[in-house]
């Protein structure tokens, strides 16, 4: 499970219990990141979090609210699938979870990294990494 970043958490507490809005746009969106340890919780998109260049058909999936299945404790997004096109990725360390579809303008919401055995992946040309995103509230 991925853990909530500083931003996240204060963002969690806005929409609860102020009636906050989310900010950025209107999805959460899913990246992948190339830092060889976990992003701290005090990461942002500016500092702290090394993502996958936007080339050789990288970009960040949305997460669109009606893809979230919400049960006890638990958000669960359905699989989304990256695949490298037009050359290769490198080692791919994690992924997070954002509010803005690009750039380092909006907030980290969480973090998950690929513990080994199952990562790092080296991601060559025409591969593919699937991620199911789920945030655990605990």
């Amino acid at each position: 499970m991925p853990k909530s970043t500083d931003q996240g958490r204060t963002d969690a507490l806005n929409v609860y219990f102020k009636g906050a809005t989310r900010g950025g746009s209107s999805n959460l969106y899913l990246g992948l990141y190339t830092n060889t340890t976990e992003p701290v919780v005090g990461a942002t998109l500016v500092s702290g979090l090394t993502e996958l260049p936007v080339t050789n058909g990288y970009a960040r999936i949305a997460l669109a609210d009606a893809d979230w299945t919400v049960g006890s404790d638990l958000a669960t997004n359905v699989q989304k699938t990256f695949t490298a096109s037009g050359g290769d990725w490198g080692n791919v360390y994690g992924y997070f979870i954002c509010d803005a579809a690009s750039g380092t303008s909006g907030k980290l919401l969480y973090v998950e990294h690929f513990i080994s055995p199952a990562g790092p992946f080296n991601v060559l040309n025409t591969q593919t990494i699937k991620v199911t995103p789920a945030v655990l509230a605990a």
